[in-house]
């Protein structure tokens, strides 16, 4: 097949390169105009300053064949065998630009405003989840469009919020303190201190519950058949032992499970089937759910449909042979995973500030060896003109390493051996010892571990001795 892709923030690229560098024939559709990405209503408000778009469009430049969103777009209009390609809408608020081609016959991802809303609007998604997810209990929620008015709110409450932005750029922030007082202090600063994230898109206050257990388990389909089950348990925050501010991911881990698992029961009722017959192509539906240890709870934690996470994608992509056989087994509606299977990543940030303006700094040299390509997912980054990898500056995200095995052991083994083959000046990354560790509560391997005592879900790999203790 041929793929095309289309994007605004460059979160798919790393896996456009790898397919390029498989030997496929790969088309990057670049969105230039911000206001050609953001939804209608924010069209007005919407704007990127001269400098972030020159580095957000220097992404990949001279790795993969860039052009813009609306030349590709035509060109794909004109294709006499849309069979034989596959096109990628990165995110699920890219619906329109798939509507411009969701019936000309192509296979792909095609999200639709049905699966951004489910994200975006929280007073449907909780009017969804009370009708079709019995068993799950809804967080308390106050949405805010000014920062003004929830610092009036948090003012008034005696109770801990979290605070999630609905734009990219604005942190989700959980408070590191159990007081209420000192808590929405924490939130009150945050919030004064980058307003304008904030306001871009809106935000929520999400009550906030102890003693979290987070698990996301995700269903994939193909033109409505189910193909296959994962699990994701993922650390978000930047620092080991889940301190300090939150990141898109820091660390993964993600294995397929059984459709049977219990898990998958109460995430995917039989109401996510029939939406997925409705959906042309890849449909993927991911719930993350949020238990409170305390008392056995679950809650819903949001929906992502057709929104890739990409430290996960980038996860499960690592369980296959190639990028490529991940393609062509779902177009075939075969599941590309096998059971007995489990990878791990962790990420790769650039602490490198440009001395003069503070952003992150630009044309520093990334090196590895050969032999950590597969599992290398290189982000922010273009060659230059001597055909050198360098950073672009547009994000601290750098890269995403990867591992695979059969044990977990094996899997985390692998990722580390791989970021020992990386070569970046100010690299930070989370330790092994941190991955694997039992001395926090919210760890990957005691999240893992209270799934399995809670009967969620069936390890369908080896699991060495010591490796996961019973309690």
């Amino acid at each position: 097949m041929k793929y095309v892709f289309i994007t605004y923030s460059g979160l798919s690229l790393p896996i456009a390169y790898k397919l390029q560098q498989e030997g496929n024939d790969v088309t990057v559709g670049q969105i230039e105009n911000i206001k050609d990405y953001v939804m209608e209503e924010e069209v007005k408000k919407a704007t990127e300053s001269d400098f972030n778009r020159e580095r957000r469009m220097r992404l990949f430049k001279n790795m993969v064949k860039l052009q813009p969103a609306e030349r590709v777009v035509e060109q794909l209009r004109q294709v006499k065998n849309p069979q034989e390609y596959f096109i990628f809408f990165e995110e699920n608020n890219l619906f329109r630009w798939a509507d411009k081609v969701r019936d000309l016959g192509f296979h792909g991802i095609f999200p639709t405003k049905e699966d951004y809303l489910f994200e975006i609007d929280r007073d449907r998604a909780k009017e969804f989840v009370k009708t079709h997810y019995q068993k799950l209990y809804t967080p308390e929620v106050r949405e805010f469009s000014k920062v003004s008015d929830a610092i009036n709110f948090l003012r008034d409450t005696h109770e801990v919020w979290v605070l999630k932005g609905k734009h990219d750029h604005a942190r989700t922030f959980v408070p590191t303190m159990n007081d209420a007082m000192r808590a929405k202090t924490q939130v009150i600063e945050m919030l004064s201190n980058f307003p304008y994230e904030y306001e871009r898109l809106g935000f929520i206050l999400e009550l906030f519950i102890p003693s979290i257990i987070e698990l996301t388990p995700e269903k994939m389909y193909y033109d409505g058949v189910p193909l296959a089950t994962t699990i994701d348990l993922e650390n978000k925050s930047f620092g080991s032992g889940n301190i300090s501010i939150q990141t898109g991911c820091a660390e993964d881990l993600v294995f397929p499970t059984l459709m049977e698992d219990r898990i998958n029961k109460i995430c995917f009722p039989p109401i996510i089937d029939e939406m997925a017959k409705q959906h042309k192509g890849l449909f993927i539906w991911d719930a993350s759910i949020l238990i409170n240890k305390r008392d056995g709870k679950m809650y819903f934690g949001e929906f992502c449909p057709n929104r890739p996470g990409y430290n996960s994608f980038f996860t499960e992509l690592a369980l296959l042979g190639s990028v490529t056989q991940f393609f062509e087994k779902i177009v075939r509606k075969e599941s590309p995973f096998s059971l007995g299977t489990v990878a791990t990543s962790v990420r790769i940030f650039n602490l490198n500030r440009d001395e003069e303006t503070e952003q992150v700094a630009a044309n520093m040299t990334i090196d590895y060896r050969p032999e950590i390509e597969k599992d290398l997912w290189l982000w922010d980054v273009r060659k230059n003109q001597r055909g050198k990898l360098v950073t672009v500056g547009s994000d601290w995200n750098l890269a995403i390493i990867t591992g695979a095995g059969k044990s977990i052991d094996e899997a985390v083994s692998k990722m580390y051996r791989n970021v020992e083959g990386f070569a970046f000046v100010g690299a930070y990354y989370r330790s092994k010892d941190d991955y694997l560790s039992l001395d926090y509560p919210t760890s990957i391997i005691n999240r893992l571990n209270y799934g399995l005592e809670r009967g969620l879900y069936r390890l369908p790999f080896d699991v060495k001795v010591g490796e996961i203790q019973a309690r």
